[in-house]
């Protein structure tokens, strides 16, 4: 029984016990020729905090999204500062999947021995294509992949975590489902993690990493990675 609990209390914790992270929010379908909206909020899911307490960001109210198209070619999404996200859009003009990135070492203190670097990640189906749907046009050092439009509930979940171009294996991150809770999750060999979600709507994915480095400024990485999907 005691270690039944522990189990329980290791792979769900309420969602307030979260760190604030960085997510890009967009709905996860999109219409070919139509305007998609894509914001850049920092905080929990749901819960944002003002751009002016973002301190991830230093440099004036502006980040660069890289877009992603389905064949492979990229275009930089430059966004604005609306209170508390920022805002970029789009016009999709091909069916596939898109994928939105932002990628960005943020200011590090002189004399601080940890540089921390900022992930995101969205996926944006447009049609019924696939094409596009492939991890290898995403060149993040950490992000983690799903290689489904949308999931259906109670049926296994598969997302691969990537760290520098390779699966990570036997790497924890935190699956945030709508109820608010939180389920942790660990890769295979394969840099596969797998789990069965309870409920339907829009999940999220937080990833955190640390690499020790030699001949840099600083002693190691510290990144940091999000992304969401659908279970319906």
């Amino acid at each position: 029984m005691k270690k039944l609990i522990v189990s329980i209390l290791t792979f769900f914790v309420v969602l307030s016990a979260s760190a604030h992270a960085v997510f890009i929010e967009t709905a996860l379908k999109g219409v070919k020729g139509q305007s998609h909206t894509v914001k850049v909020v920092y905080g929990e899911p749901d819960e944002h905090e003002d751009i002016s307490k973002w301190w991830w960001y230093k440099d004036g109210m502006q980040v660069d999204l890289t877009l992603i198209k389905p064949d492979g070619s990229t275009t930089a999404l430059t966004t604005t500062a609306q209170g508390n996200h920022l805002l970029a859009t789009f016009v999709p003009d091909q069916e596939g999947v898109y994928h939105v990135s932002l990628a960005r070492d943020t200011e590090r203190r002189e004399g601080a021995k940890t540089q921390y670097q900022i992930n995101a990640l969205a996926s944006i189906q447009v049609g019924r294509s696939t094409v596009g749907n492939v991890a290898t046009h995403i060149v993040n050092d950490l992000f983690v992949y799903a290689d489904q439009g949308a999931y259906k509930n109670k049926k296994e979940v598969s997302l691969a975590l990537y760290e520098k171009g390779k699966p990570a294996a036997h790497a924890f991150f935190q699956v945030i489902a709508p109820s608010g809770w939180i389920r942790w999750v660990e890769t295979d060999d394969k840099g596969v993690a797998r789990f069965t979600p309870e409920w339907t709507g829009k999940y999220f994915v937080e990833v955190s990493k640390k690499e020790k480095v030699e001949g840099e400024a600083f002693e190691e990485y510290s990144r940091a990675t999000s992304m969401s999907f659908e279970v319906k």
